[in-house]
């Protein structure tokens, strides 16, 4: 009896010492509050980059890249993609940078395109927001436009915080 105790004790305080070891570690992780503000600095110093002042692996032509007669799958793609950017979803196919005069551009072509697009006002209401820096139902938004295309996987299920963001952007567009 008295050794079945200690046994249980000894799993008992094993088990505590892994849980405690757990939350230790996860608050550990937690970015401060300068980390969260540096990266949304970034990532808004980034949003208003003009074109021109892109660097060069990153910079388009966009009246080339978005023409006025884009496609409304093409439009499409490019929101979805550029969404991946501030959402949670366990596949993402397709990256694009958000910056404020990209959407500006792409806004002016669904607008173009309103009568011609089947889902035109969609494009607009998201392109909308996103131009002013609102980007709270970019999960929402994400996730329309991945029903339009037929999306199947890779739904969003929420928004990346702004760390977790500064980090896709890191990976996927710093400067080589």
């Amino acid at each position: 009896m008295k050794k079945t105790l200690i046994i249980l004790g000894i799993i008992v305080g094993v088990l505590a010492l892994a849980v405690g070891i757990y939350y230790l570690d996860a608050y550990l992780k937690q970015p401060t509050e300068q980390e969260i503000e540096e990266a949304r600095e970034q990532i808004e110093k980034g949003f208003q980059t003009p074109e021109k002042d892109m660097p060069e692996n990153q910079k388009l032509d966009l009246i080339e890249f978005f023409p006025d007669g884009m496609l409304e799958f093409q439009l499409q793609e490019v929101i979805h993609a550029m969404s991946h950017q501030k959402v949670k979803a366990d596949q993402k196919w397709g990256v694009h940078m958000i910056t404020k005069e990209r959407i500006e551009r792409l806004l002016e072509i669904a607008e173009m395109n309103k009568e011609k697009y089947e889902w035109g006002q969609i494009y607009i209401d998201i392109l909308s927001r996103w131009v002013e820096g609102d980007f709270s139902k970019a999960v929402e938004d994400h996730n329309a436009i991945w029903e339009l295309q037929g999306g199947n996987v890779g739904i969003a299920y929420d928004l990346l915080s702004p760390v977790e963001e500064k980090a896709y952007l890191d990976y996927y567009f710093k400067k080589q």
